[in-house]
């Protein structure tokens, strides 16, 4: 009880001081940020995140399917009379659990304007996984819109989002209502296999077995070129 006492006394006096310019790149697989406080020489007090049932953000989106070539504008906003400071928010696989060490991020993030930065991520494919703040600035909305990868039909997907409101207040998972994918026809590609399961030993072997076949192919034609469909 005494411990839950010192972090609330200190919770009053805390702003957003750890990434004031956004979410570091290591956010990407765990997403949940270790906010923390020292009582005293000795000891170190840590902020847990706040409950789900009182979360005070919605993420909503433009559309509940995505299709070959699609644009989903997505939204975090606050309850009326609240704000946010921080946010990282990621597109993944719908119900996956946010601690899992194999959850993938999706698709690409493009910033409507310069409150948010794309962030990079490794469970990717090189694609940019992850949307972020760029100051720590009161907020009570935000948009940006999110495009899925050409071609490639990635399953059901939510965006999920952990929001700062101060240093010792934040919420992790929120989440938008499952996006279904629509339209897409045939078998995943090599690529798109591996969109969906980038932690896949076997699919990282078989992509890079197939890009040294093309570059074997481009430099035996001079000046061919070879790619690798999404889509099969």
């Amino acid at each position: 009880m005494l411990f839950g006492i010192v972090l609330l006394s200190f919770s009053v006096w805390d702003v957003i001081v750890g990434f004031p310019g956004g979410a570091p790149p290591n956010s990407c697989p765990d997403p949940a940020p270790i906010h923390q406080r020292r009582i005293n020489s000795t000891h170190v007090g840590i902020f847990f995140p706040q409950s789900m049932a009182t979360s005070p953000y919605k993420i909503t989106t433009s559309a509940s399917r995505y299709f070959n070539g699609s644009m989903i504008r997505v939204t975090l906003k606050a309850d009326p009379g609240d704000y946010f400071r921080g946010f990282f928010i990621q597109a993944t696989r719908a119900n996956y659990a946010l601690d899992r060490g194999d959850r993938p991020a999706y698709g690409t993030f493009r910033p409507a304007d310069t409150n948010s930065q794309a962030r990079r991520c490794r469970s990717a494919v090189g694609k940019v996984g992850g949307i972020t703040h760029t100051g720590n600035n009161n907020k009570t909305e935000i948009s940006f819109d999110w495009e899925p990868p050409r071609g490639c039909d990635l399953g059901d997907i939510q965006f999920v989002a952990t929001v700062v409101r101060a240093y010792s207040e934040y919420w992790v998972d929120v989440r938008s209502d499952v996006i279904k994918p629509s339209g897409f026809i045939g078998d995943r590609g090599l690529l798109c296999q591996l969109y969906v399961n980038p932690y896949s030993k076997i699919l990282q072997r078989r992509v890079l077995s197939a890009l040294r076949n093309i570059q074997t192919m481009q430099q035996r034609r001079g000046t061919g070129s070879g790619s690798l469909a999404t889509q099969g």
